[in-house]
């Protein structure tokens, strides 16, 4: 067998294995509960995406993903945005899921195991002071 083929053999084997141990990310190519996709125009922190609800009916991780990242730093570039996933608490404070760093890829937070509406805030920025995204998709 080739190695390429082999390759992909173990990469099919490693995502029908995380299939069946019930961990599935969002971004793994399976059907995940929901999804939307947009663009980002010029944000600065701290700025809010849109709401979605997750039933929590599947054990799929919360992604989100960026292409075609723009800063407004023209020397550096684009290094990475800092988002915070927050599940909104209707008279209280929302409670945060994590923040991770966004490099122009997928970020995975992991399943919420939390039914209810969510959204990121951009809570911070590595080069400039506003990113400019091409294509974000959120899946969960």
């Amino acid at each position: 067998m080739s190695t390429q083929r082999m390759k992909a053999a173990g990469l099919m084997a490693g995502v029908a294995l995380l299939g069946i141990g019930g961990i599935t990310p969002a971004n793994a190519g399976v059907t995940a509960e929901g999804q939307f996709e947009s663009r980002i125009l010029w944000w600065t922190p701290p700025t809010e995406s849109r709401r979605w609800t997750d039933n929590n009916t599947t054990g799929d991780y919360t992604g989100i993903y960026f292409s075609g990242c723009q800063s407004d730093d023209d020397f550096r570039g684009y290094d990475y945005a800092s988002l915070t996933l927050w599940k909104n608490v209707s008279n209280a404070p929302d409670r945060s899921k994590g923040t991770r760093n966004n490099y122009c890829g997928w970020v995975d937070y992991g399943d919420p195991d939390d039914a209810g509406s969510y959204y990121f805030n951009l809570s911070g920025v590595g080069n400039g002071d506003f990113i400019k995204i091409e294509h974000v998709k959120v899946a969960w």
